[in-house]
């Protein structure tokens, strides 16, 4: 195996799971801000 210098690292976007909560939306049924998410929609 050789060790390219020119090769650029790349970033990897971190596993994002949608909220079980809220369903992804960042609200809950009250239409106040998912406490378990904090408004984000995703965990």
């Amino acid at each position: 195996m050789t060790d390219d210098q020119d090769t650029p690292l790349v970033d990897i976007a971190p596993k994002r799971w949608r909220c079980c909560h809220c369903g992804g939306t960042g609200v809950d049924s009250h239409g106040q801000t998912c406490q378990h998410c904090e408004g984000l929609g995703f965990c």
